[in-house]
Formats: structure tokens, sequence, C-alpha cells
């Protein structure tokens, strides 16, 4: 298999899934793509307790999670005033938590499955956004 690596340096990022196996495949493919350290979470819940006391470059998180769901978790974040680019990852979002999601700034929501080139790409994206002197 073929990967790309991602333009924009990521020195850490936090993945979010309550799926063990879907945390370890989405990590295995973030330090693919040159992500230097990934921290992981299987609940909303421990990823905001984690982040009260490190901060992260990207957060990827599964938009079906048990409990608080990624939307959830995406506007608590943001109402700490936490900016971090964030992915949210789904195989079936209902579209009124998209539409949520996407009037956060910095998010972008990617399919599931996916391309190790697509997600690459989408992460660059976000990361670049994130990162221009416009932001």
């Amino acid at each position: 298999m073929q990967t790309s690596t991602i333009m924009a340096t990521i020195p850490s990022a936090l993945v979010i899934d309550d799926d063990s196996e879907a945390l370890d495949a989405i990590s295995q493919v973030l330090t693919s793509v040159g992500v230097q350290t990934v921290c992981l979470a299987d609940s909303a819940e421990e990823a905001l307790e984690i982040l009260k006391n490190r901060g992260f470059h990207l957060i990827v998180a599964d938009y079906r999670l048990d409990g608080m769901d990624g939307v959830q978790f995406l506007e608590n974040v943001r109402a700490n005033g936490d900016q971090t680019p964030l992915l949210l990852l789904s195989g079936a979002p209902d579209k009124s938590g998209i539409i949520r999601a996407v009037k956060q700034p910095n998010v972008d929501v990617f399919g599931k499955p996916f391309r190790v080139a697509e997600f690459s790409e989408a992460i660059n994206r976000l990361v670049q956004v994130h990162s221009s002197p416009s932001q």
C-alpha cells in the first residue's frame, strides 16, 4: 500500500474512537503519514480529560461514540476555547450533526472507510488552513 506524507509537520494528534481496532488503525495511518506523536482515547469524556492537561496539533474523532458523540465532543472543545484542527470521521453521519460540526471553526468531516492518501490530503487541508497567516 502506498502512503503519502503530510506536507505540514504535525507534532501531535489525539484520536478518539470507542472501537479499539479503529483506534489502532487510525493511529498507524497517522504515524505512517508523518504525525510524530499519537495519543489515543476510547471516549469523548476521556479525551476531554486529556485535553485539560495537554494540547495537540490535530484531533481526529469518530462521529459515533458511546455517551457523548463526536459533535458534542467538538462543541465542548470549542466551548473551552480550543481551536485545534479537528477531523470528524463517520461512516453514516446525520445531516443535522454535520451542519452543527461544520459551523465550528477548523473542522472537516471525512467519510469512513477511507484511503490513506485521501485521509492525508484532508489532514493537510485542515492543518494548512488552521496555520495560515490569515487565521
